[in-house]
């Protein structure tokens, strides 16, 4: 396993990370207690050393589940959580994220957390419906960022970021901002326009070199939904419901689609799509961590086998940006 710096944090993490979804039943079947100890056991003995979990993972088994493991194993890790405040948020921000974050310690068996993260979308009052929550609404006072910094005071975390995924243009005031550690970036084979210009016309959305800005303000990047929620391998772990729509123009159906004219990538880097996909990602210096959200020891191994492994070849991204400037035409 290779590490990387988190940012300007002076954290170090795997550069592939556990993503806590699978634990708590999130797109995945896999609820079994002792399948989830199997799991972080085998990522912990493969180099895995940052583990990123989220209150609303399960209802919160993602964290109870994943505390008892790693408190039952000793481990000794970097751990991340998420607030989420919904549309029906109180008046009050700041001491509604003091308050979420304490129950997820709690649940976690933890008396503090490496990093904590929003994970509420943003965007403009309106414009994504009724779970955003606006810019404003982070930064200015008695928002989230006055109680991440309460939960700083108080011990309880450490470093404070958010996940990337709302409008554009407002994901972009967050990190230019320089109030803020880290970001989960949505970075795929499908939509890496985090990192490469959109071309004319292209139908998902545009995130604008988010991943870049991000970069210049020294913070710490985990890419996220690498595998586009299992579209890219056409196999959603969510008991055959179709996961809902990410952002424009990426709704789950469209992606398989495309993933599905990626097939000669495998092929092409004799790896498995989904390594080739951790591969690209990891292919970018800036990204600290891919959020690897395994549900099975195969899966931890087969994607821990992406650390160290070349990027993809020049042929193959010169195919790629044909592709994405067709949008997979």
């Amino acid at each position: 396993m290779r590490y990387r710096k988190l940012g300007n944090t002076g954290l170090k993490v795997s550069e592939v990370s556990f993503g806590g979804g699978a634990v708590g039943g999130l797109m995945t079947d896999n609820e079994r207690e002792e399948e989830h100890f199997r799991v972080v056991r085998r990522a912990l003995e493969l180099g895995i050393t940052h583990f990123d979990t989220a209150s609303s993972y399960g209802d919160g088994r993602s964290e109870s589940n994943l505390g008892r493991a790693l408190e039952k194993l000793e481990a000794e890790v970097t751990l991340s959580t998420k607030v989420r405040l919904g549309a029906d948020r109180p008046g009050d921000i700041a001491g509604a994220v003091v308050a979420s974050v304490e129950e997820s310690l709690a649940r976690l068996r933890r008396k503090s957390v490496d990093l904590i993260q929003l994970h509420d979308h943003v965007a403009p009052e309106g414009q994504w419906g009724d779970i955003s929550i606006t810019p404003e609404e982070v930064l200015d006072p008695g928002g989230v960022v006055d109680g991440f910094k309460i939960l700083k005071d108080k011990g309880k975390v450490r470093f404070f970021g958010f996940t990337g995924l709302g409008r554009p243009e407002s994901l972009h005031v967050l990190v230019m901002s320089g109030m803020l550690h880290s970001i989960q970036v949505y970075y795929n084979l499908l939509n890496p326009t985090a990192a490469y210009p959109a071309p004319a016309g292209y139908e998902p959305l545009d995130y604008g070199g988010l991943l870049l800005k991000a970069a210049e303000q020294g913070m710490g990047i985990f890419a996220i939904r690498v595998l586009a929620r299992g579209a890219l391998v056409a196999s959603p772990k969510t008991g055959g419901k179709e996961p809902r729509s990410l952002s424009p123009g990426s709704g789950y159906s469209r992606d398989v689609e495309r993933g599905q004219k990626l097939a000669w990538l495998a092929e092409a880097e004799t790896c498995s799509l989904s390594q080739a996909a951790f591969r690209f990602a990891l292919m970018r210096p800036e990204i600290s961590a891919a959020l690897a959200g395994c549900a099975s020891v195969a899966e931890v191994e087969e994607t821990v086998a992406c650390s160290g492994a070349p990027g993809l070849s020049e042929a193959s991204v010169e195919r790629l940006a044909g592709l994405w400037a067709s949008d997979f035409a």
